[in-house]
C-alpha cells in the first residue's frame, strides 16, 4: 500500500519538473499546443494528489477494511507504477 502512494509521489515530482519545462517552452513558443501540455501535466498533478490522499484515508481507515486495501493494492502500484515510467521518459525527451 506504501508502494502505491510513493509511486504517486514520485508522479507529483516528475510532473512539477516536466510543468516547469512546458512553462518555460510556453515562454518561448506561445501557443495553444504549449499551455495544453501544461494544462494537461497540472491535471496528472491532481489526478496524483488526489491518490495520495485516497491512500491515507485508507491507511487511517483502520482494520475494518485492512482486507480490500490488501487487495488494491498491487493494481494501484501497477497503474501508478506505469505512470511513472510514462512520466520519467516523458521528462527524459522534454529536457532533451
Amino acid at each position: 500500500m506504501l508502494a502505491a502512494a510513493a509511486a504517486a509521489i514520485t508522479n507529483i515530482g516528475l510532473l512539477a519538473v516536466i510543468i516547469a519545462t512546458y512553462i518555460q517552452n510556453a515562454r518561448l513558443i506561445k501557443s495553444y499546443f504549449t499551455y495544453g501540455l501544461i494544462l494537461v501535466a497540472s491535471l496528472f498533478i491532481v489526478q496524483n494528489i488526489v491518490i495520495v490522499v485516497f491512500w491515507s484515508n485508507l491507511y487511517a481507515a483502520g482494520p475494518a477494511i485492512k482486507n480490500i486495501v490488501d487487495a488494491a493494492a498491487p493494481y494501484l502500484f501497477a497503474i501508478n507504477s506505469a505512470q511513472t515510467a510514462g512520466l520519467s521518459i516523458l521528462l527524459w525527451i522534454s529536457r532533451r
